[in-house]
């Protein structure tokens, strides 16, 4: 007898469609034959499933049985088909009614409980379009499916109770837990002292999503601002948070957080390989910049990463997206994340700090300033130097009411930046495009003549100039201004002059 039974193998953070079909034949000698590309973890399952069917107190005629994952030319990893080929030998041996609009996925254990996989959510969501109505799936991947209205999750612990739903008598149970997990925020900017300027912004920065590089000598609070940045950023919505799920679902440097709407936050440290920044290996694994997609990138101490790290951003950083090719194919991973970083402007940090005299040779000065390139420089909107605190700074204690920048206020500023963003189109500020540049950020001549004088002076690159204009549209934005004045572009210029230091 020959059954269909429909599952689903991960190709990058999309689900492909399997079909799995089990022909059990009569005569010869017992045993399997497994086809359709499966690989080392998928031809050892017929080992499980034979135990797991004995052992849950269910047959396994000795008959020869044929296995096809189809389609055939598409490589099948992983453990996702042990529970769809069991249900198919229980219905081409008569011992289970067949079922349609039913996906299967689940690993098995010799006892015959289903395990936990890797990317159930983006399963679901293709069964969905696909038109599917349920889908088996293990217990532990409950919460994560629930989040996809069109179809209904039948989370099951063992093969037994995968019987029962086949025979209609499975009552499917409550979720394990609250499904969103919100994270309070500790860290906030009103614990920042002094650093108003800073603190300004980082509120340019979350309102418009720019990219943006601190420096300053040891001590003046770089990082503390940018830890702090995730206070000030606006909650995924339910759309943000699948499509961020899915890529932390799939990933083996998943943390095990449950559903959220908060931002992702990735700092990496220094010593980490270009394929663990952007992805890759033999079996390609998103990377630090795609599982930070909606969320913030932040590596400190940029120039003490390996220079052709730092390079690699170059691509992902403008379009959004890590391409990872291999002979078997190419895999697409999103990677639109807020890139931000910090750095001392010299290896002994003090090069321009007027308390402590740098001793840096110049020559170790320009080898280090040369682990930022120019092309890298020109992808992040804002460079800007952080000065060094003062005593009035650390003495002064201002009140959280009478404090404009405390985590709670600039949020308020910055979703109000961001809702006159989405009254003029789908893009935040930093990915507007040509038209749209020339459609929202229109300048006047006394401003065409300033940017043209910082042009001839080599201030303003092409990408640079473009990149001023867009975070003079978020200047204007947080003022609540239709047009961009002089004063907007000029702040926005302000915030490029830390480039010069590389030059």
């Amino acid at each position: 007898m020959l059954a269909i039974i429909k599952s689903a193998t991960l190709r990058g953070i999309d689900a492909v469609e399997i079909t799995v079909e089990i022909d059990a034949a009569h005569g010869g000698l017992p045993g399997e034959a497994m086809v359709g590309l499966p690989d080392t973890v998928v031809r050892e399952s017929k080992n499980r499933i034979k135990s797991a069917i004995k052992n849950s107190g269910l047959k396994y005629p000795l008959k020869f049985y044929t296995i096809n994952l189809a389609p055939a030319e598409l490589p099948k990893e992983g453990p996702f088909f042990d529970v769809p080929i069991a249900v198919g030998i229980l219905q081409a041996t008569e011992q289970a009614p067949l079922l349609e609009n039913v996906l299967f996925v689940g690993e098995l254990s010799l006892n015959g409980d289903v395990k936990p996989i890797r990317g159930a959510i983006s399963i679901c969501h293709m069964a969905a379009q696909k038109g599917y109505t349920h889908v088996v799936l293990p217990f532990e991947n409950y919460n994560e499916a629930r989040w996809i209205s069109a179809i209904t999750p039948i989370p099951v612990k063992n093969l037994a109770e995968i019987k029962a739903f086949l025979e209609g008598t499975f009552e499917i149970p409550p979720p394990p837990e609250t499904p969103v997990v919100i994270t309070p925020l500790m860290e906030d900017f009103s614990e920042v002292k002094g650093q108003l300027a800073a603190k300004r912004v980082m509120e340019i920065v979350a309102a418009g999503h720019h990219n943006a590089l601190l420096i300053g000598s040891p001590g003046s609070g770089k990082t503390m601002l940018l830890k702090r940045l995730p206070s000030i950023m606006p909650d995924l919505s339910v759309t943000e948070a699948i499509e961020t799920f899915k890529i932390r679902s799939i990933s083996l440097k998943n943390d095990g957080d449950g559903f959220t709407l908060q931002r992702p936050f990735r700092q990496p440290h220094h010593s980490i390989s270009y394929a663990g920044l952007v992805g890759g290996g033999a079996r390609p694994q998103p990377g630090e910049i795609s599982l930070a997609h909606r969320g913030i990138l932040f590596l400190d101490e940029l120039p003490e990463f390996p220079r052709h790290v730092i390079e690699v951003l170059r691509q992902p950083l403008e379009e959004k997206r890590v391409v990872l090719s291999r002979a078997s194919g190419s895999i697409c991973y999103p990677a639109d994340s807020l890139f931000v970083s910090a750095m001392n402007p010299c290896p002994c940090g003090y090069h321009g700090d007027p308390k402590i005299a740098c001793t840096c040779p110049r020559d170790h000065m320009k080898r280090y300033w040369k682990k930022i390139s120019g092309p890298i420089l020109d992808r992040i909107d804002l460079v800007v130097f952080v000065e060094r605190l003062t005593k009035m700074d650390l003495t002064e204690d201002l009140p959280v009411p009478d404090n404009p920048y405390t985590s709670s206020k600039m949020k308020t500023r910055v979703l109000q930046s961001r809702d006159r963003q989405e009254q003029r189109g789908p893009r935040l500020n930093s990915g507007l495009t040509s038209q749209e540049i020339k459609q929202f950020c229109g300048i006047s001549k006394e401003i065409q003549v300033f940017l043209g004088q910082m042009i001839d002076r080599g201030f303003l690159s092409g990408r640079s100039y473009v990149r001023v204009l867009k975070v003079a549209r978020t200047i204007a934005d947080l003022a609540g201004s239709e047009s961009i004045s002089l004063a907007h572009v000029t702040e926005a210029s302000h915030y490029r002059r830390g480039a010069h230091l590389f030059e």
